[in-house]
C-alpha cells in the first residue's frame, strides 16, 4: 500500500499491516523526522520536556554574550597585564628553548564558558540550536552594553570643560558616545538579534568570514527596522478595523496633552472640543506623541475662526518658509489653484478684524466716551450740588437761622493759617469779613454760609490763595457751631415760666444749629466729590484738560489701572460699553495704522504693543473674562500667522515668488512643451504645495528623532566586537 506522509511525501509498497508504530519506528531509523508524526500529546509533553534544557541555554546564551561584549574593555588590560606580567612558573628548558611565557589568564568569554559548563547548563546542539544561540548571546551583549550606557551618561556628561560664568564649554567624547549606545534600546536589540540570526544561519550554511559578516550587517539593519513595522502593522490594523478610544478616552488624552501648556481643557468650548476630536483622533489612536505647544495653538486659531496652516501651528521654520513662498507664488500667477494659500491669507486678516468688530471696535468713538464721562462727572456734581441748596434753603427757612451760633471756627482758622504760614495768602477781603465776627458782631448760620461760598470761590483760585483758602473752609466744615452755654444747665433758680420760655428757646436752636449742620454735611459730601480723584478733578477744571476729547484720552485710552476703576465707578454698567466700545476701535485702529476694513492689514506687532500698553490689569478691570480672552487670542493667533521664527528664509522682496509664478505663466506660451509640461509643474504646486500646508495634523505631532541606520547597529556591532576581539 501507498502512505502520504503529513510533509506530502508518498511512501510506496508499505506492507500491508504494518502498525503506525512500526512506521514511525522505521522512519525513525532511517534518519526521517517523525515529528510530525506523533501524537499531539506526545509533541506537547516533549515540549515540556524540553523546557528545563531551554532555560538552561538561555542562561549560557546570556552568561556568555555579556562576557563578549565585555571582552572590549577587558581583552586590552589583559594584554597589557599578560605582557608585563609573564608566568614565573615557566621551565628552564623552555626558557633555553626560547619560548614564548604563556598568558597568565583567559579571555572573559572563555572563563564564563567554562562557568557555564561548570553550572552544568546545556551545550547547544544542532544548527538550530547554534544559530539561536548566536543571536541569544548578540541580543544580551547588545542589551548589556546599552544598559550600561544609559547608566554611565549622566557620569560621563559632567566630565566636562568649563569656561567664564560657570558654563561648559566643551563636553567629553565619552558622554556622546554613552547617549549614542543608549539611544533606542529596542532598536539596538532588534537588530542584535537580526544580525545573530543573519549571521550564523550563513555560518551553519558553509559562508566564509566575509559572507558572515555582510549577512549580519544585513540581518541587523533589518532586524532594525522591526519595531517600526510592528507599530506600523499595530497602526495599521486600528485603522482597518476602527479599532479606537471613545469621548471619553479622547477628552482624557488631550487634557493629559494640554496639561503641559497651563491649559485648561474644561474651559475650552465644547464646539472646539468636538473639532479637536475629530482632528486628533487619528494620531491619538495611532499612540502619536503629540505636541502640547502645537494643540494649545490650533485651539487659539479655532476659537478666533481663523485657518492656520501647518507651519502656523508647528512654527517650524523651514515649513514657514516654504508657504510663505507658495503663497506668493500663488498670487503671482493666473491659475486660480495655486492661489489656496494666499487667499487664505486674506481671509484670516479679515477674521482677524471682523472679531475685533464683533466685540464692539466697529461702535466705538473716542469722543463719544469723552462724552458720556464728562457728562456723568457734570451730573453727578449737579446732583450734590443741588442736594446742598436744598439742605440750605432749608437751614434758612429755620426760626433761628439768624441767631448768634460759636464763632471759634473763626480762631481756629487763623491759628492754623499762622502755624503754615499762609496767613498772608488769604484773601483781604474775607479777613475783614472775620475780623468782624472776632471783634465782637454775632456770628450766625448766615454769616457762616456766606464765609463758605467766599472760601469756595477762593479755593478754585488755586497757588498759595488757594491754598489759604481751602485750609480755612476745611477748618470751618468741621467745627462745632453750638454757642457756649447752649443748654442752659445752671443752677440759678428761675421761675416755672422763664424755665419754659429758656427751653423753647433752646428747642428753636437745635432745631437751627441740626438743620445747618445737615446743610454742611452737604456741602462736604460736593467738595469731597469734586476732589476725589484726578478724573473728576480735570473734568471740573473748567480749562482745556476738561475737553471730552483730552478726557477720554487720558482717562479712556490711557491712564493707570486705579484710574480705570474710578472711571467705571463713575460712569456706571450702563456707561462702560461705551468706554470698551473705544478702546477698542482705539486697539483695532492701531492694529491697521487708520485703514478702513476694506483695504486694512492687521498688523499683530502694533496690536500686541497696544494691548500691552494697556496692561492686563485694566483690561481686567473694563472686560468680562471672556471678552480678555478673546481679546489676548485675537492677539496670540496674530502672531503665530505672521511669524518668521530663526531659521526662516522667507524672500520678503516677492521677487523669487513673482519669478516662479509668472514663469509658469509664459511656460505655457512655448509650443509643443509648454502645454505638456505647464500643467503638470502647477498640478505638482497644486497638490503638494498647498493641500500640504492645510492638513495641520502632521503639525500637531511632536518631533520624533530619527536614529541612523549606522547607529542602530552601534550596540550590535559592540557585541560582535567583543565576541572577536578574543585571540
Amino acid at each position: 500500500m501507498d502512505v502520504r506522509l503529513p510533509d506530502g511525501t508518498v511512501l510506496q509498497n508499505v506492507p500491508d499491516g504494518m502498525s503506525k508504530a512500526d512506521l514511525v519506528a522505521k522512519l525513525k531509523t532511517n534518519g526521517y523526522d517523525t515529528s510530525s508524526l506523533e501524537p499531539a500529546a506526545v509533541v506537547a509533553g516533549k515540549e515540556l520536556n524540553s523546557m528545563p534544557r531551554q532555560i538552561g541555554l538561555t542562561a549560557r546564551y546570556g552568561l556568555e554574550g555579556l562576557a563578549n561584549s565585555a571582552q572590549l574593555i577587558t581583552e586590552p588590560l589583559r594584554y597589557v597585564t599578560d605582557k608585563f606580567a609573564p608566568d614565573r612558573t615557566q621551565s628552564l628548558s623552555d626558557v633555553v628553548a626560547g619560548n614564548k611565557p604563556q598568558p597568565k589568564s583567559t579571555p572573559l568569554g572563555v572563563q564564563a564558558t567554562k562557568l557555564a559548563d561548570w553550572l552544568g547548563l546545556p551545550q547547544p546542539q544542532g544548527a538550530n540550536e547554534r544559530v539561536i544561540g548566536d543571536a541569544t548571546r548578540l541580543v544580551a551583549g547588545a542589551g548589556g552594553i546599552s544598559g550600561a550606557a544609559s547608566l554611565a551618561g549622566p557620569a560621563t556628561s559632567a566630565l566636562q570643560f568649563v569656561g567664564k560664568n560657570a558654563e561648559p564649554v566643551y563636553q567629553g567624547a565619552s558622554a556622546k558616545l554613552a547617549q549614542m549606545f543608549a539611544a533606542n534600546p529596542m532598536q539596538q536589540i532588534s537588530s542584535a538579534a537580526g544580525a545573530g540570526l543573519a549571521g550564523g544561519a550563513s555560518k551553519e550554511a558553509g559562508g566564509s568570514e566575509t559572507g558572515q559578516a555582510i549577512s549580519a550587517l544585513v540581518g541587523g539593519a533589518i532586524g532594525g527596522k522591526a519595531p517600526d513595522i510592528a507599530s506600523g502593522t499595530v497602526n495599521l490594523a486600528k485603522r482597518l478595523f476602527n479599532v479606537g478610544m471613545n469621548q471619553q478616552q479622547l477628552d482624557v488624552k488631550i487634557s493629559d496633552v494640554l496639561r503641559q501648556t497651563g491649559v485648561d481643557y474644561s474651559q475650552v468650548p465644547e464646539r472646539i472640543k468636538q473639532s479637536l476630536r475629530q482632528e486628533m483622533s487619528g494620531a491619538l489612536n495611532a499612540d502619536k506623541e503629540l505636541n502640547p505647544e502645537a494643540i494649545s495653538r490650533l485651539i487659539a486659531f479655532r476659537e478666533a475662526g481663523v485657518t492656520p496652516t501647518r507651519g502656523m501651528i508647528s512654527q517650524n521654520p523651514v515649513q514657514i518658509t516654504k508657504e510663505q513662498n507658495l503663497a506668493k507664488m500663488g498670487a503671482n500667477s493666473s491659475d486660480s489653484g495655486l492661489q489656496g494659500l494666499a487667499l487664505i491669507q486674506n481671509r484670516n486678516n479679515e477674521r482677524l478684524i471682523g472679531n475685533l468688530n464683533t466685540l464692539g471696535a466697529n461702535r466705538g468713538n473716542t469722543l463719544n466716551a469723552g462724552e458720556r464721562v464728562t457728562s456723568s462727572v457734570l451730573g453727578t456734581q449737579a446732583g450734590l450740588r443741588g442736594a446742598e441748596q436744598s439742605a440750605w434753603d432749608a437751614a434758612k427757612a429755620s426760626p433761628c437761622y439768624k441767631q448768634p451760633i460759636s464763632a471759634q471756627a473763626i480762631s481756629d482758622i487763623n491759628g492754623a493759617l499762622g502755624e503754615q504760614g499762609l496767613m498772608p495768602f488769604m484773601n483781604p477781603t474775607i479777613s475783614k469779613y472775620m475780623e468782624a465776627f472776632q471783634k465782637g458782631q454775632p456770628f450766625t448760620p448766615q454769616d457762616y454760609r456766606n464765609l463758605q461760598s467766599m472760601l469756595s470761590r477762593e479755593t478754585a483760585k488755586g497757588g498759595n490763595e488757594g491754598a489759604a483758602a481751602s485750609l480755612a473752609a476745611r477748618i470751618l466744615r468741621d467745627a462745632d457751631l453750638r454757642p457756649a452755654g447752649f443748654v442752659n444747665g445752671a443752677n440759678t433758680p428761675v421761675s416755672s415760666g422763664m424755665a419754659a420760655s429758656i427751653r423753647n428757646a433752646d428747642v428753636s436752636a437745635e432745631d437751627a444749629i441740626s438743620a445747618v449742620n445737615r446743610a454742611r454735611g452737604a456741602t462736604r459730601t460736593a467738595y469731597a466729590y469734586e476732589d476725589s480723584n484726578p478724573l473728576v478733578r480735570s473734568v471740573l477744571s473748567g480749562g482745556s484738560t476738561s475737553d471730552p476729547q483730552r478726557i477720554a484720552q487720558r482717562f479712556v485710552i490711557g491712564g493707570t489701572a486705579q484710574e480705570a476703576e474710578d472711571l467705571v465707578r463713575q460712569v456706571g454698567p450702563q456707561g462702560l460699553p461705551a468706554i470698551k466700545d473705544a478702546i477698542l476701535a482705539n486697539l483695532k485702529s492701531k492694529a491697521v495704522s487708520g485703514a478702513s476694513d476694506e483695504t486694512a492689514k492687521f498688523s499683530q506687532s502694533a496690536f500686541n504693543k497696544a494691548l500691552n500698553d494697556i496692561g492686563e490689569r485694566k483690561l481686567s478691570i473694563l472686560f468680562a473674562p471672556e471678552e480678555l480672552r478673546a481679546l489676548r487670542n485675537n492677539a496670540r493667533v496674530a502672531a503665530l500667522m505672521q511669524s518668521q521664527p530663526v531659521g526662516s528664509a522667507v524672500n520678503n522682496s516677492n521677487s523669487g515668488a513673482l519669478l516662479l509664478g509668472r514663469g509658469l505663466d509664459f511656460l505655457n506660451q512655448v509650443p509643443v512643451v509648454g502645454p505638456m509640461v505647464g500643467p503638470a509643474l502647477k498640478n505638482i504646486q497644486i497638490s503638494y504645495g498647498n493641500s500640504q500646508a492645510q492638513k495641520v495634523l502632521p503639525g500637531l505631532l511632536a518631533d520624533q528623532e530619527k536614529l541612523p541606520a549606522w547607529q542602530k547597529l552601534m550596540a550590535p556591532g559592540a557585541a560582535i566586537g567583543g565576541l572577536l576581539s578574543a585571540p
